[in-house]
């Protein structure tokens, strides 16, 4: 269990906010940006539009949770006890400084390291009715337990809350709606639903060695597609210490993890699930596209002499993968925007690199927003205070805006952008084309787990599925009845 803190932080500070309030670098784009990479000029003069209100001391207190055995992954973006001079954290503080002068009010939070236990200490709350929590911030595969235990609101149901501004992540509220309800959502009062984004790093110096030509052409030209990556891919093996066997010592085209078969997927124009004009979920892995897809891509991932799954690396995988990229053993390497900032000390270049798209004619690059560590925004039931809970959600996701998401730009630019200048351009398409698949997050029918073939060069999909699809389709059933339950 987490520890309780509770934070009110000092209503001044306005010296603070003209380190922050500009920035000379673009930041990403909420819309859907063309192949050619080319960033749309930057709104300016937003302004947010709630009334004046005194919420005379009303403390806010957010549930949190984290990822268990991953300190990466520690939620640590919503109560900021102090400036530490770095870039992302004090923008925060002066997120909730701007926040608490305008309402009086005070941001209060509880972190549970376990998701599932943060899960069930909101079911105890509810039971209870001491609306201890105001919002819940979980990881995103809790929505299924969330909603069909009716554990959180439709956020529709809160005022003063507007999808339509770019302060919100237009994606999520989209792909996350069950039903035309949005139970969850995302902003940028916070950054960890964006370092859930997947994607590859590749290593200059290995592409001049090999005559290779960097992908940044293919992709801004709209020509970036799977097999034009397996063809860099297979062109690039080694085996380092001459023993006669490719493993952990020798070079590889690529180093992936499990979890890039589904990036792979959802970058093809497929997904687990989709949703019909109801807005209810559906299997769509068991199509005959997403099927003929997944088959080629086990052809590509199960070639032992040019991938490598690091996930076969004992100890901490992450930790062996990046150790192997930084000693150019890797071509390419599957990786999530949280991991970047710890490459930036690598001694040879390396670039940001889309997920190819399956084919041409695509129109568009897909990024996929990870449904184990991503997460998302929600409500309890117990909150009955949905005016001003919808205010201060607005102005938090506003003034994330404004300061938090430039500032998490240029971290991530920082070390990279001086060797790499269309790495910004990669950012800019990886994060405007984000996607989040239900099928994965809901989990139904376990379906999700198809990633785990993976470890074992299983390419039998077709069994897979229809071994699972009964269950899944029992699942949406559930799911639907409990959407459908309290519709009026």
């Amino acid at each position: 269990m987490g520890k309780f803190r509770l934070w009110t932080l000092i209503l001044a500070f306005f010296t603070f906010a003209a380190l922050f309030a500009c920035s000379n670098n673009p930041a990403p784009s909420d819309g859907y940006v063309s192949t050619s990479g080319t960033m749309p000029e930057e709104s300016i003069g937003y302004t947010l539009n709630l009334p004046e209100t005194d919420m005379e001391g009303k403390v806010f207190t957010f549930l949190t949770t984290n990822w268990p055995g991953e300190a990466i992954w520690t939620f640590d973006e919503i109560t900021i006890e102090e400036q530490d001079g770095s870039a992302v954290n004090d923008a925060m503080y002066l997120r909730n400084v701007n926040v608490q002068t305008r309402f009086n009010c005070k941001i209060g939070e509880r972190n549970i390291d376990s998701y599932v236990d943060a899960v069930n200490e909101l079911n105890k709350s509810i039971h209870a009715g001491d609306n201890a929590y105001d919002i819940f911030i979980p990881r995103m595969q809790a929505l299924t337990t969330l909603v069909v235990n009716d554990m959180i609101i439709d956020l529709k149901k809160l005022g003063y809350i507007d999808f339509s501004k770019p302060w919100w992540d237009a994606r999520a509220v989209d792909d996350l709606s069950l039903a035309s309800k949005n139970f969850g959502a995302n902003s940028y009062m916070t950054t960890m639903d964006k370092g859930a984004i997947s994607t590859f790093v590749f290593n200059k110096e290995l592409m001049r060695d090999y005559n290779i030509e960097m992908p940044y052409g293919y992709i801004l030209d709209g020509s970036w597609t799977l097999d034009k990556m397996a063809e860099q891919i297979k062109a690039v093996s080694s085996d380092l210490n001459a023993d006669g066997k490719m493993d952990s010592n020798d070079l590889y085209g690529l180093l992936y993890q499990r979890d890039t078969l589904h990036d792979m997927l959802i970058a093809s124009g497929e997904s687990v699930a989709k949703k019909d004009e109801k807005g209810l979920p559906y299997v769509s892995l068991n199509s005959e596209s997403a099927i003929s897809k997944i088959q080629h891509m086990f052809e590509i991932l199960y070639d032992t002499n040019t991938c490598f799954n690091v996930m076969t690396l004992p100890g901490d995988f992450n930790v062996g993968m990046n150790s192997m990229f930084q000693s150019n053993q890797g071509l390419y390497m599957w990786i999530r925007m949280v991991n970047i900032v710890p490459l930036r000390t690598m001694e040879a270049d390396f670039g940001i690199a889309v997920v190819p798209k399956f084919e041409e004619l695509q129109k568009e690059y897909y990024s996929t927003v990870n449904p184990y560590t991503g997460i998302f925004i929600c409500v309890p039931v117990t909150n009955i205070e949905t005016d001003h809970t919808g205010m201060f959600l607005e102005a938090m996701a506003y003034e994330g805006y404004m300061h938090v998401r430039p500032a998490y730009y240029d971290v991530l630019l920082n070390g990279i952008i001086a060797r790499d200048n269309e790495s910004s351009q990669m950012l800019d398409i990886l994060f405007a084309n984000r996607r989040y698949d239900l099928g994965v997050i809901l989990d139904m029918g376990d379906l999700r787990s198809f990633i785990y073939m993976v470890m074992n060069y299983d390419t039998n999909i077709v069994s897979y599925v229809e071994k699972r699809l009964r269950l899944a389709n029992k699942d949406i059933e559930k799911l639907t009845d409990a959407l459908l339950k309290n519709d009026g």
